[in-house]
């Protein structure tokens, strides 16, 4: 089982100018071929990618450059999980190379199996966490570090179009997102333990076929009936150009709202971010108030491990 991220589909490097490049700089890399978004679209219709990430870890301008002259010190991320959604429904949904269905399948349900979370999570039924988002498929937003939520000065999709906006987000009953307002508070979430061996990769591993193999997950690639795998995309339709990154950082709306329903709030974290042009992984400077992206208030951050392995966890 394999994913792809929201950098890799949103975004090329076929227009960013050499001196930019240090801004883009993740793993994987994003690449330079204009066709690659599209190929990876493919992947994901017909199966051979099951899921989407972000694998989101901002920097602003001035910690990128720390690697201008050397690229070794080059502070190794980019955003991606509040523009996540929107970019796969727009790359996807919108060019008419999946449908709604598979587009819920590789953004939420096939990750709550293969980390053996489901159906507690990617699913709508009794007994499963009340994890929902209200979606507007018709709804178009331009993403911008001028409007985004996260702690950083400029965005890779900045000036990209998007089909398909978030209205509400419910995370286990509680609205986290309203009408683009975050509304959580800092150690709201809770931990959830991934179990070892998910039925849903070993029972393929070993023969056994599941039931839910049938006309659910077959109609969620209906979008292959209209794919075309040899055709080439038109560029300024599927795949936009990148734009140049803002000059100067425009904050963004405020993290924290507080509502008369609400008996959270979320104060200032007295976390700062990292220190320029380091990453500890050991020591977590994560803040919801301050670096919580909205698309985050439905998702999980992964701990991830081989399925077989030691059990990780999400959050």
């Amino acid at each position: 089982y394999g994913e792809t991220l929201a950098s890799s589909l949103g975004c090329t490097l076929t227009n960013v100018k050499p001196n930019q490049l240090v801004y883009y700089t993740t793993s994987p890399p994003i690449r330079k071929d204009p066709e690659t978004p599209r190929h990876l679209v493919k992947f994901l219709a017909l199966n051979d990618l099951q899921t989407t990430g972000s694998d989101n870890c901002t920097f602003n301008r001035n910690q990128k450059e720390l690697g201008l002259k050397d690229f070794s010190k080059i502070p190794n991320g980019v955003n991606g999980v509040e523009d996540r959604m929107s970019v796969v429904w727009e790359k996807g949904v919108q060019t008419g190379l999946i449908d709604p269905q598979r587009f819920v399948a590789i953004t939420s349900t096939n990750a709550a199996k293969i980390f053996n979370l489901y159906p507690r999570k990617g699913r709508i039924e009794h007994g499963s966490d009340a994890d929902l988002i209200i979606w507007d498929p018709k709804a178009v937003r331009t993403i911008s570090a001028s409007t985004h939520h996260q702690a950083c000065d400029f965005n890779i999709f900045e000036g990209m179009k998007c089909h398909g906006v978030p209205e509400f987000v419910i995370v286990r009953g509680r609205v986290c997102v309203e009408y683009d307002l975050i509304r959580v508070a800092e150690g709201q979430g809770s931990f959830l333990e991934t179990p070892v061996y998910p039925s849903f990769v070993y029972d393929a591993l070993n023969g056994v076929s599941r039931s839910e193999e049938g006309s659910d997950e077959k109609h969620a690639r209906n979008g292959l009936q209209s794919l075309d795998l040899n055709s080439k995309s038109g560029h300024d339709v599927d795949i936009p150009d990148t734009y140049a990154l803002p000059e100067k950082y425009i904050p963004g709306p405020a993290l924290s709202v507080i509502s008369g329903d609400s008996q959270l709030s979320t104060p200032h974290s007295a976390r700062g971010h990292r220190p320029d042009g380091s990453k500890n992984m050991q020591e977590s400077t994560f803040s919801i108030s301050e670096e919580l992206d909205k698309s985050e208030a439905r998702s999980c951050i992964r701990v991830r491990a081989p399925p077989g392995g030691k059990s990780s966890g999400f959050w």
